[in-house]
């Protein structure tokens, strides 16, 4: 059996402010924005270990310690994974999958009492 290419994945066009937001919702699920190496990384909330929402997570010592279970991220590898965003001064741009090919929802969220970078 021959296999082809696999098809491509479906992805929604994704912008906001850092100085305003620091999380965007796109078709339900959070990616959260992280400044490291003069770049900004938006990587998926979603926990690895449990699914806990490591947008509400404190960094410590280069590591992201997830808020549910308290399991430790480091912040390099998280970012090798983040999905590429291009920013232009305070705007940040960033391609996110969806799965659908129709349009999805966008929203952008901050998380309370933490000033964006």
């Amino acid at each position: 059996m021959k296999r082809g290419k696999a098809a491509p994945v479906p992805r929604t066009r994704a912008e906001f402010h850092r100085a305003e937001h620091n999380a965007v919702v796109v078709d339900g699920e959070v990616y959260f924005a992280v400044e490291r190496d003069d770049a900004v990384h938006v990587l998926s909330s979603r926990c690895p270990h449990r699914g806990g929402p490591l947008h509400l997570g404190d960094v410590e010592g280069g590591k992201l310690r997830c808020p549910w279970h308290g399991s430790m991220f480091p912040m390099a590898r998280l970012c090798d994974q983040s999905h590429p965003a291009i920013r232009v001064g305070d705007t940040v741009a960033v391609y996110l999958p969806t799965g659908k090919s129709e349009p999805v929802p966008v929203k952008t969220i901050v998380r309370a009492g933490v000033a964006p970078a």
